[in-house]
């Protein structure tokens, strides 16, 4: 009997744990993915957890290293793929590339709520270039996908951060976002919190 009463008070432990296993998964907030485009010519630096460039919790080069422009150059440079759904944009890459500078996404995990800062940038040794560096700031939502392309008007000369949302579908929705500065602005003090 003692045997049997064992052999219940385990299965019973093991049935819980799953239901709190699960129940922990239920409440687990989505995360959020960003795919980043890059190719040789192209640098484009994501900043998590940051609304500027001077402060931030990690700053990841998806574009623009020197392994990253050897790779692109020989067309050897591979996508990194995190399961996000097909867009326009990444099935057009080869429309994207030019000569030694072949065309790539790679995709990153985002913690929800926390606001990320893109920067982009563009130069070649046949004279193109963008003016400045660009960066957008936005808070990726729970459950959500994101895209950040530099897009570059040759004739132009214009180079514009797109950020869209991407849907299940694989449908984009510009994103409206805000630029970001290199400095961080202080949080306002709490009314009555003031410096005496």
């Amino acid at each position: 009997m003692r045997f049997t009463c064992g052999i219940f008070t385990v299965f019973l432990l093991l049935a819980t744990n799953t239901a709190g296993a699960q129940q922990l998964a239920t409440d687990a907030p989505a995360s959020s993915r960003l795919r980043l485009f890059g190719q040789n010519g192209v640098g484009m630096v994501l900043y998590t957890n940051t609304s500027c460039t001077a402060e931030y919790a990690q700053k990841i080069r998806a574009s623009g290293s020197l392994g990253n422009a050897f790779g692109s150059m020989l067309g050897k440079v591979k996508n990194e793929s995190l399961g996000m759904p097909d867009t326009d944009t990444s099935r057009s890459l080869k429309q994207r590339g030019m000569i030694m500078s072949k065309a790539y996404f790679k995709e990153y995990p985002l913690v929800p709520g926390q606001s990320v800062v893109v920067e982009a940038g563009m130069g070649s040794p046949a004279g193109w270039r963008c003016d400045r560096l660009i960066t957008s700031a936005f808070t990726p939502q729970a459950g959500k996908d994101y895209e950040v392309a530099l897009d570059v008007d040759f004739s132009g000369g214009v180079c514009m951060l797109k950020v869209n949302e991407v849907a299940a579908d694989g449908s984009l929705l510009r994103l409206p976002v805000q630029p970001a500065s290199k400095q961080c602005v202080p949080a306002a003090a709490a009314p009555g919190q003031g410096a005496d």
